[in-house]
């Protein structure tokens, strides 16, 4: 990590700094290297919401941004997983609970090799209904306008009890 435009944060004494976004930085080991972790400056605010329009890359009315948005912040939760997970693996090493290589070589069996490949096939079926979804459409000759009118007639029927 460079640290150009960074300011040490004194009297701390545990390595941490300053860079040039105002985020105070503490040094963190995995594996030997140091990546900085991002913590809050004490006594700075920031709104919970930036002010003005998101802007857009996409001429689709920010549908594909806000798809890029979410694949991202999954893309950084799994990545968040991904360190938590060698973290716990290396922690499990050292205190001598696992063996060297014990996770990469373990292959469930039986019952547990079962129940894991219902989930992952479960989940497979969730992760890609839009999918399934878009299919049954076009087998079922529906349309965006056949869409619309059942939510359209839906929601007339909701409006109805208010209005007698």
């Amino acid at each position: 990590m460079s640290r150009v435009g960074a300011v040490d944060v004194k009297g701390r004494g545990d390595g941490a700094f300053v860079d040039s976004r105002a985020v105070v930085c503490k040094p963190c080991l995995m594996d030997g290297a140091t990546t900085p972790q991002a913590q809050p400056v004490d006594g700075r605010r920031f709104p919970t919401k930036a002010r003005g329009a998101r802007p857009t890359f996409f001429d689709d009315e920010g549908a594909t941004d806000a798809v890029v948005s979410i694949v991202t912040a999954l893309a950084a939760e799994v990545w968040a997983l991904h360190e938590r997970v060698a973290s716990l693996e290396a922690v499990l090493e050292r205190e001598g609970v696992v063996g060297s290589g014990a996770v990469e070589s373990y292959r469930p069996q039986g019952e547990e090799a079962e129940a894991s490949a219902a989930a992952a096939k479960a989940f497979t079926a969730r992760v890609f209904r839009v999918f399934e979804e878009m299919r049954e459409e076009v087998v079922a000759g529906e349309t965006s306008q056949s869409y619309e009118a059942v939510v359209a007639r839906a929601y007339d029927e909701v409006r109805k009890p208010e209005e007698e």
